[in-house]
């Protein structure tokens, strides 16, 4: 009876502690392998406008409500987060279909300040959006983020050949400005969720390539960045393409799996990169051995949970 009690009791505490985090802008969420459970209270800004999977992320990740603050572009996300407007910014960094989303990775590794809190990886399910009474065979233009194209663009190659695709800002912006449009001749590629946002009827659901499409998000913060073992960790490595052998020796010694590596140009000298490298289950230790590599610059952003 008393191990029966016990049981109850710790199902209505776990309910409790649900209930409360997705109720509220802030979350507790320990890190893997770790008895530290890190706050994560304040505003947060995403990419807007509303109706973005940004916007879903930072549900996700933050809880159903809080104070969340669309901005126009990543670049503005990111500046509202250094300039002390918001505690935490959200910006997507890599998907199944269209890979890295390299402008937001330079974006985070053109300031000094961000360090990364965590992370969400999102389904992605892309559909057809456009203003109630619109027939396929109408369609001459179709909005979209450069993601929403990359990844539609086999059913638009075979559903819409002729039609104009155009990028802009963001999916949800693609479906704001069909919902402004009078001529009833585009759509836009974008969430089912922003079709209820702008008033859209969706004309074709799940057109992605991919079915297990999804999109990771980077958590940022100017927080100091957390040292112990977490989900997983990022670091970035500037140096020569030469001497990359020697930095995947070093991660592998150490028994951290990559996550992902992707390289930008450092911009000083041909032949000079800067690694931004994810690996699972590491911590700031674990990144001293391995930054103790003289033929490379390091920086560390942090260990973080995944949700």
């Amino acid at each position: 009876m008393k191990r029966k009690t016990l049981r109850m009791t710790v199902v209505i505490l776990m309910a409790v502690l649900a209930m409360a985090g997705c109720n509220s802008k802030q979350a507790e969420m320990p890190a893997a392998n770790s008895g530290i459970v890190e706050t994560y209270e304040g505003t947060v800004s995403y990419l807007g406008p509303e109706g973005t999977y940004t916007q879903e992320a930072t549900r996700q990740f933050f809880g159903t409500e809080g104070d969340y603050r669309s901005q126009k572009t990543v670049s503005d996300t990111v500046l509202q987060l250094l300039d002390g407007n918001c505690e935490y910014a959200v910006i997507p960094q890599e998907n199944t279909i269209g890979g890295p989303v390299y402008d937001y990775l330079d974006e985070l590794l053109l300031h000094d300040n961000p360090t990364i809190k965590g992370e969400v990886e999102l389904p992605i399910r892309q559909a057809l959006l456009a203003v109630p009474g619109t027939e396929l065979q109408d369609i001459r233009v179709v909005y979209s983020h450069k993601q929403g194209i990359t990844q539609g663009k086999e059913w638009l190659k075979e559903n819409l050949p002729s039609a104009e695709v155009v990028e802009v800002s963001s999916t949800a912006e693609g479906a704001r400005m069909v919902s402004e449009s009078d001529t009833g001749d585009c759509a836009a590629i974008a969430s089912i969720g922003a079709s209820e946002v702008y008033g859209l009827s969706v004309l074709a659901e799940n057109i992605q390539q991919n079915e297990d499409n999804k999109t990771r998000f980077y958590i940022l913060s100017t927080k100091e960045a957390y040292t112990g073992k977490a989900d997983r960790m990022v670091f970035s490595a500037a140096g020569e393409a030469g001497d990359l052998p020697k930095l995947l020796a070093a991660i592998s010694k150490n028994d951290l799996p990559i996550i992902s590596i992707h390289d930008r140009p450092e911009k000083t000298t041909l032949g000079r990169y800067i690694y931004l490298i994810e690996c699972e289950n590491g911590s700031y230790e674990e990144y001293q051995k391995i930054s103790a590599l003289p033929e490379f610059e390091f920086r560390y952003f942090g260990a973080f949970p995944i949700r």
